[in-house]
C-alpha cells in the first residue's frame, strides 16, 4: 500500500500481478483499474509522490488518457 496525503485519495495499492492496481478515494469506496502501462505507471506515481505534486490530479489524468481503466464489480 502506498501512502501519502491528498483530499481526494485515501491509498493506492501496489501493482498486482494481474496488472490492476487499487485506488480508495477519500469517500471510503474502493476501485480497481486496469493499468495499461505498469513501468511508466510506477515511475509517473513515484515522481509524482516525490515532486509532492496532486496524487489526485494524477490519477484523474491516468484514468482520461486510459492508464487506467476501470474493471466492473462483478455482481
Amino acid at each position: 500500500m502506498i501512502t501519502f496525503n491528498s483530499s481526494a485519495i485515501q491509498s493506492i495499492s501496489d501493482v498486482s500481478n494481474e496488472n490492476e492496481v487499487t485506488i480508495v478515494f477519500n469517500n471510503g469506496k474502493p476501485y480497481t483499474y486496469e493499468v495499461a502501462d505498469v513501468n511508466a505507471w510506477n515511475n509517473d506515481l513515484n515522481e509524482v509522490l516525490s515532486e509532492d505534486e496532486s496524487v489526485g490530479r494524477f490519477v484523474n489524468r491516468a484514468i482520461k488518457v486510459g492508464i487506467l481503466k476501470q474493471i466492473p464489480v462483478s455482481v
